[in-house]
Parts: structure tokens; sequence; C-alpha cells
């Protein structure tokens, strides 16, 4: 259940049971570690009436301008709040059934390693007009990788990155027509980098 996405008569229901807890003390992953001055301030500035508040700000028929302003200041400032207390939750590795008795989802802290896959099927074309057009089988899902282009300007010397791109071709340009050019690619991920491709050389037309 994410919070920030409440209706506003349930958002100030949720914030009234998670200020009850910190008030008794319930939630002891925040006691000992949350910025207690600064919250009760901002706690204290909200009236103590909140969800009949925010209904009759939903419902008011007269000065409904007023009502509805009032109603979004709330609204902010219970979102504020909230925040800080998920916040605190958070930096002090609170346990899952802090966050449960609280009504806050727990975080998924285990972050997903894509494991980058090797592109494929390198080929390479050189035109007359000083073009080199390489393309090549990318094997990895969209958006998640790099591209890193290498080359090599001749057969006998170090390889050197080239160029990056997230597409699955790539125009090298201006290039010599007649002399040696040598490719390969590999995926980047965030935490991983695949094995090179296969290369592919191409002298370029004359």
């Amino acid at each position: 259940m994410d919070y920030r996405k409440l209706e506003d008569l349930k958002l100030a229901g949720f914030a009234a049971n998670v200020l009850t807890l910190l008030g008794a003390g319930t939630l002891t992953a925040i006691d000992s570690h949350i910025i207690a001055p600064s919250l009760t301030t901002s706690i204290g500035t909200l009236p103590a009436d909140l969800e009949t508040k925010t209904l009759n700000a939903i419902t008011a028929d007269d000065s409904r301008r007023a009502a509805v302003s009032e109603k979004n200041i709330v609204r902010r400032d219970l979102l504020a709040i909230m925040k800080q207390v998920r916040d605190t939750l958070l930096a002090s590795n609170a346990p899952r059934n802090q966050w449960e008795l609280a009504g806050f989802d727990y975080p998924d802290l285990v972050q997903t390693r894509y494991i980058a896959q090797d592109p494929t099927e390198l080929s390479a074309f050189g035109y007359s007009n000083g073009v080199n057009s390489i393309v090549f089988r990318g094997n990895n899902k969209a958006g998640r990788v790099v591209f890193e282009i290498w080359r090599r300007h001749g057969d006998t010397v170090d390889w050197a990155l080239h160029a990056t791109t997230r597409r699955q071709r790539h125009t090298d340009t201006p290039v010599t027509p007649g002399q040696y050019y040598e490719y390969k690619v590999r995926a980047v991920a965030s935490r991983s980098i695949s094995n090179f491709s296969n290369s592919a050389v191409v002298y370029g037309a004359p």
C-alpha cells in the first residue's frame, strides 16, 4: 500500500494511526532514531481531528475554495511527516514487523542484478565516402545495457574504446577508405560486463 496514493480521508486515517503508534512508543525502531524535536513540532501544527477536518473539506459546499485549500495544506503536511517516518524506518533498518505495524510497505532491499549478455553476429561494411557501418545482435533486454564499440586502426595496434550506444548499429566516420579497421562490441550493465562479440574487419572501399 502506497500511502502517497491514498484518498484524502484514508490518508488522514493512516497518518492518525502512525502518529498514535509513535506517541505510544510502539514503533521501537523509530523510538531511538527519529529526529524527535522537528517531528514533534510538525505533528503539533496539525489539527487533532484530522479525519473530521479532511471529511469536512471534501464535502463542504460553503467556502469551498478555502476548505479545499485547507485540505491540501493538511495533505501536504501529512505526506511530509509520513515520509519522515518512512525514511527513519529505512535508515534504522527496521524489521519487517515494524513496517507492517505502521502500515508501510516493507522495502525490497535486494537489488536485482541484470547480467549483461554477449553481443553476437557483428559485421562491418565500408563505403567509399569515408563511412564504416557496424551492425550486431545485442541479445539484451532493452534499456538494461550500453554497448561499447571497440576499434583498432591496424592489426598490430592496441584496441581502444571508440564509442558507446544503446542501439545495435553504429556509424564510424570519417575513416580513410582502403585502410584496416577492426571492431568488436561488448555490453555493459550497471553491475556486469559481457564478453566481447566476434570481431569484424573492414578495409573500406578504395
